[in-house]
């Protein structure tokens, strides 16, 4: 039933319902492409590539102009983003290769760059000097176009990515898409072509609010490089390394891509002293075409390197799924990692264990529920470099093993710093932890200490590689010549008995 306003007898205005809360989504699915093909998307990177540096430059002209009437007392102001869209337009009608690509391509050129000067723009009223506003850049950095409405010019159907203006691409969508489809963007990325889908997913059905009576505990978790993750109840979620298992393949690929790169310099130089001597002007470097083999060795080592992410994402995304299935509330250790990346000893390490992938795989997951902690406590120092008594332990990295002099506990640092966590975020610690700080005031004796120790040193591992079950230290394995019979390890059928038989 339609109600009708009193006064007017027309129908009433309606009510605004609030909107719900969404989470966005990415898909992100390979396809396949002709030569033919590779090089029309190719062309439109190219394309998009010379829009954005021009936008970008007058950009930077903008600013200059601005900086000069501003201090010559007059009013002025800075490009906006409807300004570019008419730029967009202009330079559509002066080239070819601009007017190709598909209207929505070249207006979110100029939305990236606009929110690239918001944000500098922002920085500089915040007063952060390390943002710096979008630059011309090279033709390498391009990777990928997008499509900002999905359904009229790019869409998914029936196993085939149709793009408006460049044909159907075959593409191996694995998943189903969730929520309501958004934007689509082709991006060039590890020697293959990548169709990237995003979605919009109301979170009450991403993240759905916790029962009253969720019997599963809080935990706090420290990030590493010994482990990967290690909870306060001290299990370790140690992956192995990607990067580490293909390393050999990875490094062999790469060294004979280098020899052919080495090759396709030698004929280039031997090509510009060609072009000089016939005064012509050589092909730039950058531009020389590339053998047949040195293409091939380059998908190839982009292969190795797409298995290397994959591997890294797959356990990542296994030890958020178990940490969400486990725990109620997660509280994670907030710090900072370009040191990690500054030391050359820990660098490798540090990329190849991804800790801040791992951490917004683990928010991503848990929503809500995933809360950070800083590394540090007011007035009473680092995580790692205290007690839960509020007591400080200094320590270097090297040292594993957390000894408070204040009140004794003695356990495994990250452990300790996982429960420090746990304590800021939830007031709570692990009863594990608890146990064994309540088991170091039994150990009185210098023996007793060190089996408590030795206790410590073994936590548990949350591990999908299997164990290889030692032998029994009993059997020997050996030549059995001239050895005597023994009664060691023999079943009860094959034991002498201890008594003397009746004749």
């Amino acid at each position: 039933m339609i109600s009708l306003s009193p006064k007017t007898g027309s129908r009433a205005k309606r009510k605004k319902s609030p909107k719900h809360v969404v989470v966005m989504r990415a898909y992100r699915f390979p396809f396949s492409v002709t030569p033919k093909q590779h090089e029309c998307l190719r062309n439109v990177l190219f394309a998009c590539w010379r829009l954005r540096n021009r936008l970008v430059l007058d950009r930077v002209q903008d600013r200059k102009t601005v900086k000069e009437l501003r201090r010559a007392g007059q009013s002025a102001k800075h490009l906006r983003r409807a300004d570019q869209y008419d730029a967009v337009k202009r330079y559509a009608t002066q080239d070819e290769g601009w007017a190709a690509l598909h209207s929505q391509v070249r207006q979110n050129i100029a939305v990236r760059i606009d929110e690239g000067y918001k944000r500098f723009f922002d920085a500089l009223k915040e007063g952060r000097t390390r943002v710096r506003p979008p630059r011309p850049i090279p033709f390498d950095r391009q990777r990928s176009f997008t499509y900002p409405q999905y359904g009229s010019a790019a869409f998914i159907r029936n196993g085939r990515l149709h793009v408006s203006g460049l044909g159907d691409f075959k593409v191996n969508a694995y998943r189903k898409i969730r929520g309501r489809k958004k934007t689509v963007t082709v991006k060039y990325a590890q020697g293959r072509w990548w169709c990237v889908v995003t979605a919009e997913i109301p979170a009450r059905e991403v993240h759905p609010p916790l029962p009253a009576n969720d019997p599963r505990p809080d935990v706090g978790i420290d990030t590493g490089l010994s482990a990967l993750l290690i909870d306060s109840h001290g299990v370790e979620y140690d992956p192995p390394r990607s990067w580490h298992l293909y390393r050999s393949r990875l490094a062999a690929a790469q060294k004979k891509m280098a020899r052919q790169f080495r090759e396709r310099d030698f004929r280039w130089l031997a090509h510009v002293l060609a072009a000089l001597s016939l005064g012509i002007m050589p092909t730039p470097h950058r531009r020389f075409s590339k053998s047949k083999r040195l293409v091939r060795q380059i998908e190839k080592v982009g292969r190795i390197h797409t298995k290397v992410v994959n591997v890294r994402d797959h356990h990542h995304k296994k030890n958020a799924a178990r940490i969400a299935n486990q725990y109620r509330r997660v509280a994670v250790e907030e710090h900072g990692l370009l040191f990690m990346i500054r030391n050359r000893r820990l660098a490798k390490t540090a990329s190849d264990r991804a800790i801040h992938k791992q951490k917004m795989i683990l928010a991503s997951k848990l929503g809500p529920r995933y809360q950070g902690v800083a590394n540090r406590r007011p007035g009473i120092g680092g995580n790692s470099q205290s007690c839960l008594c509020g007591a400080a332990v200094p320590k270097s990295l090297a040292e594993r093993i957390h000894r408070c002099p204040a009140c004794s506990l003695v356990a495994p640092r990250d452990q300790v710093s996982a429960n420090i966590v746990q304590l800021v975020a939830f007031g709570t610690i692990s009863p594990t932890l608890a146990r064994l700080a309540g088991s170091q005031s039994s150990c009185d004796g210098e023996a007793e200490k060190v089996a408590c120790e030795s206790r410590v040193l073994s936590p548990e591992r949350a591990s999908e590689a299997s164990v290889k079950r030692k032998p029994s230290a009993k059997r020997v394995q050996g030549s059995t010549v001239g050895g005597e019979p023994t009664t060691e390890d023999h079943t009860s059928g094959h034991r002498p008995s201890p008594l003397p038989l009746a004749l």
